[in-house]
């Protein structure tokens, strides 16, 4: 084998990559260096001038900038991770990589204080000798007290330090907090040798962060010590043998946050009487979650501080200290006459007083977390108080929730951002695996009765199992099934929900109502009788899978639901989203149920007639979709009329005292529209998920965002046009298909008749369509 003595090399190639944090601690894009020395032997290709002889530094430069952008959203955690990996990538054969390889990744922005950390690795393919890593932190420039003179010791002077640490390959070695220390340690520490001073930095790094360190050189130069050079100093090359026998430094070295400093002119944090909006961010994951955060927000009502909208309700990962439970996290829209500091006051007494919250350290379990996030657009800091929040822009437990209650036109008071950018930032970029596992977000339906959340959905990726609601009608005039439930007894209901159970269904819907054109509407004693005995038999039956079921109560009935949740009903089902009884609202508020919005206009003998869907004419209504890539302004004029109308009553309910995260959408397939519109919807409920509304005079926001969507066009009159089938119990392949498009269009929820082979459809679906 020749003897590889000549280098082919790429130096300093310019490239984008998220190292795990840059200079303000934040795991955001940056720019990096990437150098590469390849050992080869190119003599051959010189003595015959041809390239195949060598490797061709083009091709692998352009393997270095297409592995790197195939990974720009990707954490990679370390400047020593992506050298390890591209190393992996100059070295393959199959990219006419070379046997040896030394790989420097050099970044000028990961370190605020230095001008540069280096990351080399030095590695050979196919081999496995361990070899040494080095880190270099350069150009820390410091001021601190050094000198023997007395001139020297009355003032502090600038030190320029620069640091090589051999460390072992794959040790957990923290630049960032080495940093940390060496700049706190020399800057509150005083010497009178700059040999001392290299001698206590090589100590502190071995007392301290040894793991993995084996050798430690530091050069310290003194710029100003000598008139007409550049600099004088010293280098050191040091071990853990180096200190035996020394006495250990005393320094604290843990890193306090608790010098935050945000500059704010007393313009911007003027305080003027009047109502004020503000943002609260809360979190709990102690004790009954959902119930702490409900009395936080009655007690808050009861306080003068008026929540006027919720976002969606958040399950997340613990953050700083992962070694606790998932949080339950939101974010709420307030109206107060507070002042900034009086509202913070108020939150504490909820907190501490009320609701009995034990802060054992910073960022640990709590019953409850109320956090003021934005105060109209002011700029704040006091030691008590920061406004915007300083935390805010990392955290998607935050911002995405934050994002549901507020426009994407208001712009961060500090960084003059929009916030909906930093979310969408945000969202692209990996989190620190250590600061968190996963910044991943689950939305929830909480149901009162349940601990442990059953209705949770994955909103950014689509990788939750889409659920199966099976319809069981009461009615003897239904539509699809002629009767068939009309009036069971207590031991057949409890045959027929097992059996639907067993068939795959999640969620069983109780109907008393036909809702076929014609049908005449029973009075609501009838109703009571043909649906709570149902719900009763359920709650009472000796099987546990029949007993703890989801039930859902298919009625627009104030009373009805009422006495129906009362019986241990789980979730309202309104065809009329509102419109038939208003005061559903606020029997849905007082339960705190999951309740479905079925967007529908006029009554079942009217709504057939009233589909004409025209564009937003209102000036003070500004609506935010993606519409824009539809052809056809009829189909456009649907999606966004349908998300309109919901969206004005889903506003109504919030005034009643419904919160966000107990709505469930439906588009209402069926229901004042026709076939065109019914297949519409089903080939864009996807964008349904993105619709938003802004109505300037009233000074609201909604976002659909966070909510999920159900389906319901099991058996329906167009599918019996568009197949040729009068009989609705013979239209299941037309309902699988529809299945099908739901959840490709990532619906979460399927409310069908023909449970068994609608779950198998969903199955196969999932599987396809979500990886599941």
């Amino acid at each position: 084998m020749a003897q590889l003595t000549d280098k082919v090399f790429i130096q300093d190639l310019a490239v984008t990559a998220v190292t795990g944090r840059d200079a303000w601690s934040k795991p955001s894009p940056q720019p990096i260096t990437i150098s590469v020395s390849l050992q080869t032997d190119f003599h051959q290709a010189s003595v015959t001038d041809n390239l195949k002889y060598s490797l061709n530094y083009a091709v692998i430069s352009r393997n270095i900038s297409e592995y790197m952008k195939s990974q720009e959203h990707r954490n990679f955690g370390s400047l020593g991770n992506i050298a390890e990996n591209v190393a992996v990538t100059v070295l393959d054969p199959k990219k006419h990589g070379g046997e040896h390889a030394s790989v420097v990744v050099k970044s000028t922005k990961s370190e605020i204080r230095a001008s540069s950390i280096e990351y080399t690795v030095a590695r050979s393919r196919g081999l496995g000798a361990v070899v040494d890593d080095h880190i270099r932190i350069n150009g820390l420039r410091l001021l601190t007290i050094i000198g023997v003179f007395t001139f020297e010791r009355e003032q502090r002077q600038i030190v320029d330090i620069d640091i090589d640490l051999k460390v072992v390959p794959g040790s957990e070695t923290s630049v960032h907090q080495i940093v940390d220390d060496v700049v706190r340690y020399v800057e509150t520490s005083n010497f009178k040798t700059v040999e001392a001073l290299v001698m206590k930095i090589g100590q502190l790094i071995f007392q301290f962060h040894s793991t993995g360190v084996k050798d430690v050189s530091v050069k310290v130069t003194k710029p100003n010590a000598i008139t007409f050079t550049e600099g004088v100093g010293v280098v050191s090359d040091m071990t853990i043998d180096s200190f035996k026998n020394v006495q250990p430094l005393e320094f604290k070295n843990k890193l306090s946050h608790s010098g935050f400093d945000l500059p704010t002119s007393e313009e911007e944090a003027r305080f003027t009487e009047g109502t004020h909006v503000a943002y609260i961010a809360f979190g709990s994951n102690v004790g009954d979650q959902l119930s702490n955060i409900t009395e936080a927000l009655k007690l808050l009502e009861q306080k003068g501080v008026h929540v006027e909208s919720t976002s969606s309700l958040y399950v997340s990962k613990p953050m700083y200290h992962k070694d606790q439970a998932e949080f339950f996290n939101g974010v709420i829209k307030v109206n107060v006459k507070h002042s900034p500091q009086e509202l913070l006051a108020v939150l504490k007494e909820v907190e501490y007083q009320h609701l009995q919250r034990v802060k054992e350290f910073d960022n640990g379990p709590r019953s409850i977390d109320l956090d003021i996030i934005l105060y109209d657009e002011i700029s704040m800091n006091t030691p008590e108080l920061t406004i915007p929040h300083k935390a805010m822009l990392e955290r998607t437990f935050v911002l995405q929730p934050l994002c549901e209650v507020l426009g994407p036109e208001y712009v961060h008071p500090v960084s003059a951002e929009p916030v909906h950018d930093h979310l969408n930032q945000l969202l692209k970029t990996q989190p620190d695996s250590n600061l968190q596992e996963s910044s991943a977000l689950l939305s929830m339906t909480p149901v009162s009765r349940l601990k442990r959340p059953i209705l949770q959905y994955d909103m950014q990726n689509g990788s939750q199992k889409t659920l199966i609601m099976g319809i069981m009608n009461t009615t003897p005039d239904s539509f699809s099934d002629g009767g068939a439930n009309y009036r069971l007894s207590e031991e057949d209901v409890q045959q027929k929900v097992l059996r639907l159970i067993e068939d795959g269904a999640d969620i069983i819907d109780i109907g008393g109502v036909s809702t076929r054109p014609g049908s005449a509407a029973p009075d609501i004693d009838e109703e009571l009788a043909r649906v709570v005995p149902v719900v009763e038999a359920i709650r009472k039956c000796k099987n546990e899978k029949v007993a703890n079921v989801l039930v859902s109560i298919d009625t627009y009935r104030a009373k009805v639901a009422e006495k129906c949740l009362e019986a241990g009903a789980d979730i309202i089902n309104d065809i009329s989203m509102g419109l038939y009884d208003e005061t559903i609202f606020d029997i849905v508020a007082k339960f705190g149920c999951p309740y479905i919005v079925n967007h529908t206009r006029g009554t079942p003998e009217t709504m057939s007639k009233l589909t004409n869907y025209e564009s937003n004419t209102n000036e003070d209504i500004i609506e935010y979709s993606v519409t824009d890539a539809i052809s056809g302004p009829e189909t456009v004029n649907l999606l966004n009329g349908v998300c309109r109308e919901l969206s004005s009553q889903i506003l109504k309910a919030f005034t009643r005292g419904v919160r966000k995260w107990q709505i469930i959408v439906d588009p209402g397939i069926g229901f004042a529209k026709n076939m065109s519109q019914n297949l519409a919807i089903l080939s864009h409920t996807n964008i349904l998920k993105n619709y938003s509304v802004e109505n300037r005079a009233a000074g609201s926001y909604f976002a659909l965002t966070g909510l999920p969507i159900l389906i319901g066009a099991s058996r329906k009159r167009f599918l019996g046009t568009l197949i040729d089938e009068p009989v609705a119990a013979n239209r299941a392949f037309a309902t699988g298909a529809t299945v099908t498009a739901s959840v490709q269009q990532g619906a979460h929820i399927v409310r069908v008749h023909d449970v068994k082979p609608m779950a198998e459809v969903a199955r196969v679906a999932d599987a396809i369509y979500r990886n599941i």
